[in-house]
């Protein structure tokens, strides 16, 4: 069962709770029987009298009061909220792409496998220290650093001394830097392993799941396996950096049946993971397409089954749900920060408004050298909050979201503003999956603290 109302609120049921989500809050309620019952006359405004007189429910006039409770205190059917401004305090997060090389063929690679649709090159230490210039000159006082690719291991040593330079210059403004770095494994092995150790830092770890998926999808440059070697890579640097890591996976068209890859990774003791949608043109035989979301529904559902079954903790990004300490209300209406609090900064200096647009002459924000020189390019991503977008404005699932992926937008829709329609889709089904998920776990804490009170 699952009810909408132009993104007021969403009710959806699965396996006898029935979740009520209001959309301008992101509230989240149960109803029970007496509720569902005089749900309906209750959201089409009839009276009250009448409602509950033809009512079979015995509780019907309490469910009805409760819910005009919710609504009085605003956590239902409320006005939507109004931001006048965008928050944040800047640039503070820079996508450092030390290398536009690599040593895998990805058969979805975004990234013309690491070229960026320009010439194989490794960023200089040089173009690397003015980066890190651009990000501390700005007033936020803790600061996001990613090392990406291509495959930023192939320029180890500007990793280091670029990790060195960073740390050192925040400390001495006394600003706080994290660092992270995203590598496919396929080198992180012996000696470059205890010299990535020693940088401490955060680690994303590309892989696909069961070795017939990864291999068919993550190839070498000469067009072998990579399974073997990259999953014992990761599984070695996992244990040592615990819990300092993810690993992250690609599903496509070829393995639509994608929970089998997550049960994989848990066989193998991985414990922190996601596994993203591919972003495919329409022709591209690894695409997704609307005919796949029923079944791309059951797989979300079956991991969220999967997590509940799960005797040791299990994270799984894409149903990390706070409650009480998730992002603010504006930071949430805002969404992506592409082009504004975050940047990419591609091996020649050149600035742009994220890592998936790298490449893209149109989106050149400026340069290590000039700073942003298309103060007007920022404003298009300034523009984009979820009061911007027709489509986000009638999603239930908008404070959730947040709007979505700007890339993905761009190469759908040749539209800022126009979301990706299919990622939208995928969003609000993997919402009530996680939904579902963290109503079932708090139940079950609720359970335990009865029966251990």
């Amino acid at each position: 069962m699952s009810i909408n109302n132009n993104g007021r609120w969403h009710l959806f049921s699965r396996r006898g709770l029935n979740i009520l989500v209001d959309g301008p809050t992101g509230a989240v309620h149960l109803l029970d029987e007496a509720a569902m019952e005089v749900f309906p006359d209750f959201t089409a405004g009839v009276p009250r009298s009448d409602a509950v007189a033809r009512a079979n429910h015995p509780r019907a006039a309490d469910a009805w009061d409760q819910l005009a409770d919710l609504r009085e205190m605003g956590m239902f059917m409320g006005p939507e909220p109004v931001f006048p401004q965008r928050p944040g305090a800047g640039l503070k997060a820079l996508c450092l792409h030390v290398s536009h090389d690599c040593d895998l063929r990805c058969r979805y690679c975004f990234a013309g496998t690491g070229s960026f649709g320009g010439k194989r090159e490794l960023m200089s230490e040089q173009v690397a220290r003015q980066a890190v210039d651009v990000l501390l000159s700005q007033q936020s006082r803790v600061c996001e650093l990613d090392f990406f690719g291509g495959e930023p291991l192939l320029n180890m040593e500007v990793v280091e001394a670029t990790a060195a330079y960073a740390r050192n210059k925040a400390q001495s403004m006394g600003k706080h830097i994290n660092l992270t770095l995203t590598t496919n494994a396929v080198s992180l092995t012996g000696e470059l392993r205890e010299r990535l150790l020693e940088l401490d830092m955060d680690l994303v770890l590309s892989h696909d799941g069961r070795p017939e998926v990864h291999d068919a999808m993550r190839p070498t440059w000469d067009g072998n396996s990579s399974y073997r070697q990259v999953t014992d890579n990761i599984l070695a640097v996992a244990k040592e950096v615990n819990p300092r890591y993810y690993v992250r996976g690609t599903y496509t068209a070829r393995n639509a049946d994608f929970s089998r890859d997550l049960e994989h990774w848990l066989s193998l003791g991985i414990q922190r993971c996601s596994l993203e949608p591919v972003v495919a043109p329409e022709q591209s035989a690894l695409a997704l397409t609307s005919g796949q979301l029923p079944q791309l529904a059951e797989e979300y559902w079956r991991i969220a089954d999967i997590l509940l079954e799960q005797d040791r903790e299990v994270t799984f990004f894409h149903f990390l749900l706070d409650w009480e300490q998730g992002p603010c209300g504006a930071k949430r209406a805002a969404g992506c920060g592409a082009g504004m609090e975050y940047i990419a900064v591609a091996p020649d200096g050149k600035l742009f408004p994220c890592h998936q647009f790298v490449g893209q002459q149109q989106w050149m924000l400026g340069s290590v050298d000039t700073g942003i020189q298309r103060p007007d390019l920022q404003q298009s991503f300034a523009d984009t909050a979820i009061a911007d977008k027709e489509d986000c404005r009638q999603c239930w699932a908008r404070y959730y979201c947040g709007g979505g992926c700007h890339a993905n937008a761009w190469w759908a829709n040749g539209d800022l503003r126009k979301p990706w329609a299919t990622g939208c889709q995928l969003q609000r089904i993997r919402t009530e999956a996680a939904l579902y998920l963290k109503v079932c776990q708090k139940l079950d804490n609720f359970s335990k603290e009865g029966a251990n009170g």
